[in-house]
């Protein structure tokens, strides 16, 4: 490990819409870029500097990874507890996973500095109303959509960077939309082979690009589209409950609505689909998105950072596309999610060990966004005596271990 991790400095420019986040560690410089588009923007300085601020903590987790550093220095603000704490959890639950996948416990290593009597900034903005609706470009978000769209809200459409099942589901909606561009540093891309790598709390750092989002486009609601089951976690490290959705779970948006709202009272970041699982989900999407079904794509090799590597729709051989082939199965014509994901997965019997985890039956739910192990079983059940379903391999060799 090396010594220090310092936040160096953060500059936005309102005029042109570029925001550079600088941080240092081991002799690198780190610079991340976000753009907003549709600058200049006139939005108060202290309220953007505020959220600008708070992001640059946040993601900087990108790079606090790559080498651990035994301390952590701030040099753009001090920090309160309630702020220090905050980012204790974050960087040691969004970190989780990172910490198991390489043999690491994290849980007493991370101590953000701050300053005691440090009181919070007496802001208090109202921001104007408006609600954004982030795209990833699977299934869930194309429910909220049409969900809203059935009250008769029809909201902003928004991303950070894009690829080609987003811009799609975002064709499709009919909505208007906005897509933020984000650019890692190329020191932590072109040394990756020297850092530490693994997962990161991706959503939770989108949280704080959409808070600055909401601040310069005149929104005060982010509609997620987070389920029930991302509560769920994966495996246990000590007392810490080690999950690969922390930051789409309650406890973050919780978390996170608290750190924001002395200075953006009304703002407001939730899930729409909180009190679903992901198989209600999976009917809703069957029913109400017919629109999406070409496009739609929750494979996460469609949206590799390096677009060179990015598969155009689904590879139907990972633990996302396992899954959501699974839980589409019920409520969704064979043929037709076969032709959706391009194979079929349930009759392919080199998958069995990834569907024996997702139902529990061998080691841990797998580190995806996918739903529980009982939802799964659920999925399974329904399917399982169909005609069209029963004569699968998967399915076949599941009955054995099922009962």
């Amino acid at each position: 490990m090396t010594n220090s991790f310092i936040f160096e400095k953060y500059n936005f420019n309102k005029e042109n819409g570029v925001l550079s986040l600088h941080y240092l560690s081991g002799g690198y410089h780190f610079e991340e870029i976000i753009t907003f588009p549709n600058a200049p923007f006139d939005a108060d300085d202290n309220l953007i500097d505020e959220c600008v601020r708070l992001l640059h903590l946040a993601a900087g987790i990108s790079y606090y990874k790559a080498l651990l550093p035994e301390n952590i220095e701030i040099k753009t603000s001090s920090l309160s507890k309630k702020e220090a704490d905050f980012f204790n959890h974050f960087y040691i639950s969004g970190l989780g996973q990172f910490a198991v996948e390489n043999n690491l416990n994290l849980q007493d290593k991370i101590n953000f500095p701050y300053t005691p009597d440090k009181k919070e900034r007496a802001l208090n903005f109202k921001l104007e109303e408006g609600v954004f609706v982030p795209v990833g470009g699977g299934k869930d978000s194309c429910v909220t959509i049409e969900l809203f769209k059935e009250k008769g809200i029809f909201p902003t459409l928004i991303s950070v960077n894009s690829a080609r099942p987003i811009a799609d589901c975002k064709k499709a909606s009919g909505l208007d939309e906005i897509t933020i561009s984000r650019k890692l540093s190329p020191v932590l891309l072109n040394n990756n082979h020297l850092f530490f790598n693994g997962h990161v709390p991706i959503t939770g750092i989108l949280a704080f690009v959409l808070l600055l989002a909401c601040v310069l486009y005149k929104k005060n609601e982010v509609a997620m589209s987070c389920e029930k089951s991302a509560n769920e976690g994966n495996l246990m490290q000590g007392d810490l409950s080690v999950n690969h959705q922390w930051s789409k779970s309650e406890d973050f948006e919780k978390s996170f609505n608290d750190l924001v709202r002395p200075f953006a009272s009304n703002f407001s970041y939730h899930s729409v689909l909180r009190s679903y699982y992901e198989i209600d989900i999976a009917r809703l999407f069957a029913q109400k998105c017919p629109d999406y079904f070409d496009v739609f794509t929750s494979c996460n090799k469609a949206f590799k950072i390096d677009e060179k590597n990015r598969l155009d729709r689904w590879c139907g051989c990972c633990d996302k596309c396992r899954f959501v082939f699974l839980i589409l199965a019920p409520f969704m014509d064979k043929k037709r999610l076969v032709e959706i994901v391009g194979r079929n997965p349930l009759d392919d019997q080199e998958q069995i060990d990834g569907y024996l985890e997702l139902l529990g039956l061998s080691g841990h739910k797998p580190f995806e966004c996918v739903g529980t192990v009982s939802e799964c079983r659920q999925a399974f059940d329904i399917i399982k005596d169909k005609q069209e379903w029963k004569n699968d391999f998967i399915i076949k060799e599941l009955n054995k271990y099922v009962k």
